[in-house]
This record gives structure tokens, C-alpha cells and sequence, in this order.
């Protein structure tokens, strides 16, 4: 069984109308990111380290109150 990192669900949005982050490209700059990057994390793609590391710096978090492991779905292999 493998596992992956994703970010916890809804923190994104929580967080920026808790603290007021307008819109998704101030908050993308705020975590050192793009915009399409901050989307992709969103939807359940796996984050980097170096955007765990802005995104818990930003917003002064520990990685498991922003991020949890969870079981990886298996690739399939190619016959």
C-alpha cells in the first residue's frame, strides 16, 4: 500500500475568509505559489515540499494542521 500527502479539505477556503485573502492569486502569492498550482493542490494533486513549506509558513501552521497522508490510489501498469 502507498501513500500520498494532500492537502486537508477546505482549509484553503477557510483560511482565506478567515483572514480575508480576497482573491485566489493574492493567496497564491501569499503561499509563494501560481494560481494553477494552488488549483491543482486543491483539487487532490500531491503538493511539493516547497509549497507545504510556503503554504505552513504563510499562515504559520504545523504540516499536519494543513496537510494530511493518505492512502495512494495504485497506478495501473501497462500490459
Amino acid at each position: 500500500m502507498s501513500v500520498a500527502i494532500k492537502i486537508k479539505p477546505g482549509i484553503i477556503n477557510r483560511l482565506r475568509e478567515t483572514r480575508g485573502i480576497g482573491s485566489e492569486d493574492a493567496f497564491a502569492r501569499l503561499v509563494r505559489t501560481d494560481r494553477s498550482t494552488l488549483r491543482r493542490i486543491s483539487g487532490g494533486a500531491q503538493p511539493s515540499g516547497a509549497f507545504m513549506a510556503g503554504f505552513c509558513d504563510a499562515f504559520g501552521l504545523g504540516l499536519g494542521e494543513a496537510f494530511d497522508v493518505v492512502s495512494a490510489e495504485p497506478v495501473a501498469k501497462a500490459a
